[in-house]
């Protein structure tokens, strides 16, 4: 495991990562070019997250997410960066790392809230409810 700050000590690894990960069960629907299914997020962070959807895609492919945080969800379009065949044991569930590639202000703002609050450590991981975000006038 990677630590993030600058002077590592011996023989741990020095985390690339800009944005932490932050571990977060929740649903997902995603779409490409036909209907739209169901998945399922295992993280996120500001610039992207891990999600299990029903099928796999190769990297470089775009795809349209609706994204539920808490009470509020958000819209973003994000590529595939990798993804990892079915285990045997989940034969219709395969992992993807997405990177957000369009997001509108407000589910910008709306997503960095969400996250702020909740893994600011003053509630569980995931318990926050983001309910509405205004931009400053």
């Amino acid at each position: 495991m990677g630590i993030e700050n600058d002077a590592a000590p011996r023989g741990h690894v020095m985390e690339k990562r800009k944005r932490t990960r932050h571990t977060y069960k929740g649903p997902i629907i995603y779409r490409q070019l036909g209907p739209a299914r169901a998945g399922s997020m295992h993280d996120l962070n500001e610039r992207g997250l891990m999600v299990t959807l029903a099928e796999r895609f190769p990297a470089g492919t775009l795809l349209d997410l609706l994204i539920f945080l808490g009470e509020r969800s958000i819209r973003a379009e994000a590529e595939v960066v990798w993804s990892q065949d079915a285990s045997p044991e989940q034969v219709t569930s395969c992992l993807h790392r997405l990177k957000f590639t369009s997001l509108d202000l407000q589910d910008r703002l709306s997503l960095e809230l969400f996250i702020a609050v909740a893994f600011s450590g003053k509630g569980g991981a995931g318990e926050a409810v983001v309910k509405e975000v205004r931009p400053k006038p």
